[in-house]
């Protein structure tokens, strides 16, 4: 088969694909609204009536509004799919429009995991579908001891699977089994919508570390109810015992991953990050180390590390005090914040999704370091190196490595 045949071909997989994403969203619509309170419609078709507008702001002045909440990226094209009104149906090709950066680096497009990709609609369907049927969330979190000289390796927002052409989370997945970790930990995120057979397939590649791996919920995970998600750590994580949370530890460290999407709000999402108490009252139990990292999906920091985000305070209060690292995803960004306090944080959200440079990190005091080394990806010329952190803990120590999907050290501690 030729090339220009293939792509046709390609092209109509995803149109058939698409098609019966439009069929299925407006199946599940019909079958939800015949369930909800007039309150609760108003306020669904209200948020999705901003996730369009916002879309129309950013396609008319090239940025978001800075007086107003960003809406999730996945209600873009609900209102017109849905036929809700009179919205106008957005660009929906990259004849319509052309890809261009914006300021936080996210890829304003209509290709593969740009913003205004069709397929994220897919998200919205699961949200729809899911939105009062939850996984149970289990109570048996893991702690599981470590040697005193350990190496982690963390990625966020990994879980596209190989997609087109080229696969920068095969490449990530690759720099990290030749740093031979002892542990691999995911900070969550499978794509569109962290459904059982995205699950399946999006992390067969995930690479396993020498003594455990781990991964994390997160909002699309969520968009599922997180059945997919807890089904996946049986088959994949089975150090996680089922749970969603867990912990790690030797003499001087306590590592510990928190489920930060499960307890977040469905009306928005699953954006914010959130605790629930039986995490809270688990956190206040753990044992005292010296040093304590703690592993979330959902951010400690805005994008600028000015401002603390609704996650902040719980952590530390259930801590008893500020962790000492923290690195989190959700942002498909790789950037290092200079401490504040006592606290080192870390942005690893960059492990799969393309993303382009993001300015405005520029001359912020904050940012020790955020990615901008063009990838050299002839799909997506704009897109910035993927990659993940190499942590390693010699007694109270610790070595950080931001390393790029082509091996080169992108920013070290040492």
């Amino acid at each position: 088969m030729s090339l220009v045949s293939n792509l046709e071909h390609e092209y109509d997989k995803v149109k058939l694909r698409v098609h019966g994403l439009y069929t299925r969203l407006d199946m599940a619509w019909k079958k939800l609204i015949s369930d909800l309170e007039p309150e609760e419609y108003q306020a669904i078709v209200s948020l999705l009536q901003r996730g369009h507008d916002q879309a129309q702001y950013v396609l008319a002045h090239g940025e978001l509004p800075t007086d107003e909440p960003v809406v999730p990226w996945e209600l873009s094209h609900g209102l017109s799919i849905l036929h809700i009104g009179n919205a106008t149906a957005l660009p929906q090709s990259e004849e319509e429009l052309q890809t261009q950066v914006l300021k936080d680096g996210s890829l304003l497009g209509c290709r593969k995991w740009e913003l205004l990709d069709l397929m994220w609609s897919e998200s919205l369907l699961k949200w729809i579908e899911n939105l009062r049927r939850h996984a149970p969330f289990a109570t048996t979190p893991a702690l599981m001891k470590m040697d005193s000289d350990v190496t982690l390796a963390i990625a966020g927002d990994w879980g596209t699977g190989p997609f087109d052409t080229h696969a920068p989370a095969v490449a990530v997945a690759t720099q990290m089994q030749l740093g031979a970790p002892d542990f691999t930990i995911h900070l969550g995120d499978v794509y569109y919508a962290g459904t059982n057979s995205e699950e399946g397939v999006d992390m067969v590649g995930w690479p396993q570390g020498r003594q455990g791996s781990f991964t994390l919920n997160s909002n699309h995970e969520m968009y599922s109810g997180a059945h997919g998600y807890f089904k996946e750590l049986a088959k994949r994580f089975p150090q996680q015992q089922g749970t969603s949370y867990f912990a790690l530890y030797n003499d001087d460290w306590l590592v510990i991953g928190l489920d930060t999407a499960y307890a977040s709000k469905p009306l928005n999402l699953y954006m914010d990050g959130t605790l629930n108490q039986p995490q809270i009252d688990w956190m206040k139990g753990l044992p005292q180390r010296k040093k304590i990292m703690v592993l979330s999906h959902h951010q400690g920091f805005d994008i600028g590390g000015k401002n603390k985000t609704a996650l902040y305070q719980p952590v530390c209060d259930a801590l008893g005090r500020e962790p000492d690292y923290w690195y989190w995803g959700h942002l498909h960004n790789g950037i290092c914040y200079a401490a504040q306090g006592g606290l080192h944080a870390r942005c690893v959200g960059h492990g799969a999704i393309p993303y382009g440079d993001a300015s405005e990190l520029d001359g912020i005091p904050q940012v020790l370091w955020s990615e901008s080394k063009n990838a050299k990806d002839e799909a997506y010329p704009d897109r910035v190196l993927n990659g993940y952190v190499k942590v390693r803990l010699v007694g109270e120590n610790i070595e950080e490595t931001f390393i790029g999907e082509d091996g080169s050290v992108r920013w070290s501690s040492n």
